[in-house]
């Protein structure tokens, strides 16, 4: 049974009462603070000193008068706060009556009585102020402090402690709260399994170690760990009466720290009801931390509520100004505070457009490589990390806020992206909205022209359409074709397209509008020469136009004429240039006067003209005639201009072989090669072969 040694001194009359509670130690400590004289100390450890069987017992203690000191000695056990055997003397100066000796024990029991209780109402205190706690802050690191305060209050037998929680990023027990400890200790972070905290971290059970066992359960733990324990302590290892006791803080299952506290100064030895109290207070930080893991998030998403609101109410405030492009690219770059740039895909535009951003990655070929993309994406761009947030418009992205990321985004920037995006694709869209009704009305003054009805009337509005009536003009057409397209990504490529053209084209004299999956542009030259090098800008654009994700382009020109009157006329030849590309599957562009002869046969339908060939050639394709290679020597000879040097050459054979082949060839076609209209049909028969 645990003994306690105190001496407990209070006045009473002339006498003054002396109680104390022998523990293992034999140490005596003076409750009323003062400290005992070694006559003091020798006088009461002596056990001849107190009763024994010779001296008068009653029914529940021994009583004896020491006539030397002249002290009554009193020897009797208590059960509060448990079974102790207590040894108490008063410096009577005689020897007590009955009543007297009585009254002294029952005196002594109330003292000890009432010290029981006062221990109670002090832990009691405790766990009331832990519960208060749990309720009145908010603020994880000033409650799970208090909680320790508390705990400490309620087990007076320990002078120090600290809590650790568990890390899941770095995976170690980190100390968030200490009493009595030195600042070092929250230095000391713990892998699992190190030290005592590790151990009953992994354990989940908790446990009292003495001295020995304490120095044994941190003999694992690492240098700089151990140092930073050690002067938290203040080298407390030499203190023989080191004890220290560890439990879990945890959550139903889940583990959440340890909270440990050491016993260096204070005599009482630790008990399992101690552990339990520990426990207690352990199982209130897991309550507590929760708690404010709750409110955290709580809050957090109040928070992200609160500001995502106003995000959009500043976007909306935007809308409602009616802000350009560039406004809301700086916009977004202001609440996000990080670099941005709006990229506009179908004008391939960049707003700013000489931010230092939009600079770097003014010759990045966006389009090509992500053009297609819907969803958001971080990519590097000339050795700078980039986020690409897609503006997308029913499916079809448009444009991109390009972000330079000097730190990974949060789920606010996200936010921001998001409402931003939302306001430039309604802005574009409304564009697109306007120009698609200014493109209409270019369509149908197109069709007055094809008509030409009222010249003047057509006059004044062609100026309203930047054209000169009076200047030369041409008619070309584009198409993009070859693929299935779904029509809104058509109409994307299309306006790709148009920006590229006006582009170029820049402050010329032209009217330029989309219909469907072609683009029409009737142009002002005031000579062919100026014909020519339109027509170059435009090859340039088509030239450009290697986005192997987009449809192929092909377009048509019409020759140049002055007058409104030969719109129309242009207009046939472009499409006419335009059917033969499409007919030899070649995409790129052509004007009417490279078609040269082919033009006679642009209304001719493919079928005849692959019977004509066919009818030509089909006497030259027998196994006779092949095993010769009379289809071969025919085309060639055609091809080198009847030089009968040049095709022997290109057929590797002798010169006599060739003629010996002609009048093979002659005979097969039953006809004279000589003759200049036998000749001409096989010329025409070989040009459309090659040609269709």
């Amino acid at each position: 049974m645990e003994q306690r040694g105190i001496l407990m001194c209070r006045p009473d009359g002339a006498l003054t009462y002396h109680v104390w509670i022998l523990d293992s130690r034999q140490e005596w400590v003076h409750l009323c603070g003062e400290p005992l004289t070694d006559s003091d100390k020798k006088f009461f450890s002596n056990e001849d000193t107190w009763p024994n069987s010779s001296c008068t017992e009653s029914n529940d203690y021994a009583t004896c008068y020491n006539p030397h000191t002249g002290n009554q000695l009193f020897l009797f056990v208590t059960e509060v706060p448990e079974t102790t055997s207590v040894r108490a003397c008063i410096h009577s100066g005689r020897t007590l009556s009955k009543l007297e000796s009585d009254h002294f024990v029952l005196q002594v029991r109330y003292l000890l009585l009432e010290q029981t209780i006062e221990r109670h109402w002090q832990e009691n205190d405790a766990w009331l102020e832990g519960l208060h706690s749990l309720t009145s802050m908010l603020e994880l690191n000033e409650l799970l402090h208090n909680i320790m305060k508390n705990a400490l209050i309620a087990i007076p037998a320990v002078d120090s402690g600290f809590l650790m929680l568990y890390d899941a990023e770095t995976q170690k027990l980190v100390p968030k709260a200490s009493i009595g400890m030195g600042a070092s200790i929250y230095d000391f972070k713990t892998d699992l399994g190190e030290g005592v905290g590790g151990k009953v971290f992994q354990s989940g059970i908790g446990h009292i170690y003495n001295r020995e066992q304490a120095f044994a359960a941190i003999a694992n733990i690492q240098a700089n760990n151990m140092k930073s324990l050690m002067i938290s302590m203040e080298h407390t290892e030499e203190n023989p009466n080191l004890m220290v006791m560890s439990v879990p803080v945890r959550m139903n299952k889940d583990k959440l720290g340890v909270m440990i506290v050491h016993q260096i100064y204070k005599k009482q030895k630790l008990t399992n009801d101690d552990l339990r109290r520990l426990q207690g207070f352990a199982d209130q930080a897991a309550i507590a931390i929760t708690n404010a893991k709750l409110f955290s998030d709580l809050r957090e998403t109040n928070e992200y509520l609160v500001k995502r609101n106003h995000i959009h109410d500043v976007f909306t405030k935007l809308s409602f100004k009616d802000s350009d492009l560039i406004m809301v690219a700086k916009t977004v770059e202001q609440m996000t505070n990080l670099p941005v740039s709006l990229f506009d895909l179908t004008k391939n535009e960049w707003y700013p457009h000489y931010s230092p951003l939009s600079r770097r990655l003014m010759d990045a070929d966006i389009t090509k490589k992500w053009g297609n993309s819907v969803e958001a994406l971080t990519v590097t761009i000339n050795e700078t990390s980039i986020h690409l947030y897609p503006i997308v418009n029913d499916g079809v992205p448009i444009g991109y806020f390009v972000v330079e990321l000097h730190r990974s985004l949060r789920p606010l920037d996200t936010v921001v992206l998001e409402q931003g995006s939302a306001l430039v694709a309604l802005k574009m869209v409304n564009t697109y909205s306007m120009t698609d009704r200014y493109y209409k009305q270019c369509y149908e003054f197109f069709n007055e022209l094809l008509q030409y009805r009222e010249p003047n009337q057509l006059a004044s509005k062609s100026r309203d359409f930047g054209l000169s009536p009076d200047k030369p003009l041409f008619v070309t057409v584009l198409q993009l074709s070859g693929k299935a397209q779904v029509v809104k990504k058509r109409e994307t490529h299309q306006r790709m397209l148009i920006a590229a053209l006006h582009k170029e084209l820049g402050s010329l004299e032209y009217l330029l509008f989309g219909f469907h999956d072609k683009v029409t542009i009737i142009m002002n030259a005031s000579t062919e020469s100026l014909q020519e090098v339109l027509i170059e800008k435009l090859n340039k654009v088509v030239t450009l136009w290697t986005n192997k994700d987009a449809p192929i382009l092909r377009g048509g020109i019409g020759r140049l004429y002055t007058g409104l009157e030969h719109v129309g006329r242009s207009s046939e030849e472009a499409n006419k240039s335009l059917a033969y590309l499409l007919s030899r599957g070649t995409p790129g562009i052509i004007s009417y006067q490279s078609i040269g002869i082919n033009r006679l046969f642009l209304n001719q339908q493919n079928e005849d003209i692959e019977q004509f060939i066919q009818e030509v050639f089909a006497p030259l394709q027998s196994p006779k005639a092949r095993s010769s290679d009379l289809e071969l020597t025919l085309r060639t000879y055609i091809a080198a201009n009847r030089s009968i040097s040049d095709t022997a050459e290109r057929l590797h054979i002798h010169q006599n072989t060739l003629y010996h082949r002609i009048r093979k060839i002659e005979e097969a076609l039953a006809v004279d090669l000589n003759d200049s209209n036998v000749w001409l049909k096989l010329l025409l028969a070989y040009h459309l072969s090659e040609t269709y």
